[in-house]
């Protein structure tokens, strides 16, 4: 059952931690690590993702030029770009772009809109913190922000993330720096509270830990501790009232913020493993949060080429969603009724198939206000292609219908892997972002690629997408190893 809700209320003022200080907190679950029914449950994130691929070189697939489909870009990097963020004010007709990449540099652009001529003008600005290792994250409070109890505004931030292990806070406004928050080594992701976004998070590849701040006091609220490895993604719940995160260990975990308690873990894979090598064994590497009516759902991808839908209030695995097709080792089970003398071929046969991409790399719940889409969620890996399914068809940790399963027709199978996926915030569309460069739009009713957008000539390694409140357009954002930020409009 879940604890009351008002234990769990965030603590608008919650008593500062010594740094220092941070140990491992009990799991206040009474032992119920192991999921209901279900006994069995990089130092450079692109890297590994690169290293599953099976091939992200591009030359033999086209000498003909890229069409540039963007109405912006930025080439202020000498480097792949390797995180991106944007928002939208409509009030300003202003996006704004916050970049980071491989040069150890993070930029802030801006984009503006003379409503009379619509002609564009953009603005970069270098950020001053010299970092020495690439940035690895964004995050803008802007969507969050609204007064305090006082009736003051809070300041429009930006968080930057690197693996040096900085946490930089920066005006989003003309780009000043703001506070250099002390934090954990190896910074792999960060994102704001939902509820003022005074309050940030970030998580750490190396040492496995999650810190929590209060930017407008910049001093640390928690550390929570528990990973048994790097802890990959993570999230407050759309309440503001959890904290979800997902880890190369194989687990999703379930915090409260005012206590730093570990509410629940998921041990949702088999197990951590390893390889012979002293390699790790697969984890997860993906997370969103905010599904189901009472959006407590989460989905976690994991690198064994399934996705896990769990309900963070209620403890429970909800679904297993097999996105990786077996296809290879259904024909290597057919080759071992062949006499013996195929046994070797058979072995090796069964290496390749081990050695197929299959994790999945990006996930999302279709927002509720959509019209005929309830309970809808997307899953897209490293095989190319995205597959849409029903929750509503799940039974208790079992697997929910497949509703579609979209694949790109202009380029050989698994030659272009999904990065990044957003579903569209009022219209049944998941825009996905490519390892050749390509973004595309998925009409998730019926499964067909309903526009694409082009210009980057390298892997997309980011996304972020807004929307123009009324007029269904979607502002994307995109950031690449061809080292170029590129902003694309979609109108349906």
């Amino acid at each position: 059952m879940a604890a009351n809700p008002n234990d769990e209320d965030f603590d608008e003022a919650p008593a500062f931690i010594d740094m220092n200080s941070a140990v491992e907190v009990p799991d206040d679950t009474n032992n119920e690590d192991t999921m209901m029914g279900d006994e069995a449950m990089v130092d450079d994130a692109d890297e590994a993702l690169a290293s599953k691929l099976p091939n992200l070189n591009n030359e033999s697939s086209s000498s003909q030029p890229v069409i540039d489909q963007s109405k912006a870009t930025f080439n202020s990097h000498t480097d792949a770009v390797y995180a991106v963020a944007s928002h939208y004010d409509a009030s300003s007709h202003t996006l704004s772009i916050a970049s980071g990449g491989g040069d150890d540099r993070a930029y802030l652009h801006h984009i503006s809109t003379n409503t009379a001529t619509n002609q564009l003008s953009q603005t970069t600005t270098p950020l001053s913190h010299p970092h020495t290792d690439s940035i690895s994250c964004l995050a803008f409070n802007t969507p969050y922000i609204t007064t305090d109890v006082s009736g003051k505004v809070q300041k429009n931030l930006l968080a930057v993330g690197c693996y040096d292990g900085a946490i930089v806070l920066y005006d989003a406004a003309n780009g000043s720096l703001v506070q250099v928050l002390e934090g954990p080594s190896d910074v792999e992701w960060t994102c704001f509270h939902p509820k003022g976004g005074t309050v940030l998070l970030a998580g750490s590849i190396a040492d496995g830990t999650i810190w929590m701040y209060h930017a407008p006091s910049k001093s640390c609220l928690q550390v929570f501790v528990g990973h048994e490895g790097g802890v990959t993604a993570g999230a407050f719940t759309p309440d503001g009232k959890l904290v979800a995160s997902v880890g190369q260990d194989g687990t999703c975990r379930v915090w409260a913020p005012k206590t730093g308690m570990s509410k629940h873990v998921f041990r949702l894979m088999e197990s951590m493993g390893g390889g012979d090598d002293g390699s790790p064994g697969p984890g997860l590497t993906c997370l969103a949060v905010g599904g189901g009516t009472d959006g407590k759902l989460a989905i976690c991808g994991g690198e064994d080429g399934k996705a896990y839908v769990v309900h963070i209030s209620g403890k429970k695995l909800v679904a297993t969603l097999p996105h990786f097709e077996e296809q290879q080792q259904q024909s290597n089970g057919n080759n071992n009724n062949n006499n013996n003398n195929n046994n070797n071929n058979g072995d090796a046969m069964d290496d390749d198939a081990e050695a197929e991409p299959r994790s999945i790399e990006a996930v999302g719940f279709c927002p509720a206000a959509i019209p005929g889409t309830a309970h809808w969620c997307a899953t897209g890996g490293v095989d190319g292609i995205l597959k849409i399914w029903n929750l509503n068809t799940a039974t208790s940790g079992g697997t929910a219908q497949l509703r579609q399963r979209c694949v790109r027709e202009d380029v050989p199978s698994q030659s272009a892997g999904i990065t990044r996926l957003t579903w569209h915030a009022s219209l049944p569309l998941v825009i996905c972002s490519y390892t050749d460069g390509v973004v595309g739009v998925w009409d998730a009713r019926v499964g067909t690629m309903v526009g694409t957008l082009t210009g980057h000539e390298d892997m997309i390694n980011d996304m972020s997408v807004s929307f123009v409140e009324g007029s269904g357009v979607g502002v994307v954002v995109t950031g690449s190893d061809d080292k170029m930020v590129k902003m694309f409009e979609y109108n349906p």
